[in-house]
């Protein structure tokens, strides 16, 4: 058995030095390709960096927008295609929406927590109309 085992284990590092042989002897991407890949790499950052700050409720105004484009363009028949893209927008910000991380992108559940079997919500200060509400009174 341990003759079996010493040949698996052979076999492998015989199969590893192979490997590595042949990463090291590999051609270099064309410079075409090189130009590319650093040009997508920097094209995605940016397009990330802009997209990152987009919300459910910035699907939801932008599916609206489109929606009502799509009304009002209803005569030369692209009326048709914006009231679709308007729909589906809308209805894709209602999912994440409802989803649910709130518009921080932190764990609703992150805020608080338990202690002797009573929940401690730790926002420090109500924001908005709620505080000057409460300020009033």
């Amino acid at each position: 058995m341990s003759d079996r085992l010493e040949r698996d284990v052979e076999d492998v590092l015989g199969k590893i030095e192979d490997f590595e042989w042949h990463r090291k002897h590999r051609r270099k991407p064309s410079k075409v390709r090189q130009v590319w890949n650093r040009w997508w790499g920097g094209a995605s950052v940016v397009i990330g960096r802009r997209l990152a700050g987009f919300t459910a409720g910035h699907l939801m105004l932008a599916g609206f927008v489109l929606l009502l484009a799509g009304v009002v363009f209803r005569f030369r028949g692209l009326g048709t295609w914006f009231v679709l893209a308007g729909v589906i927008l809308f209805l894709l910000g209602l999912f994440f929406s409802m989803r649910g991380t709130g518009s921080s992108g932190e764990d609703p559940a992150a805020r608080g927590g338990f202690w002797r079997d009573r929940y401690i919500h730790y926002d420090d200060a109500p924001k908005g109309v709620r505080r000057w509400l409460r300020r009033r009174r």
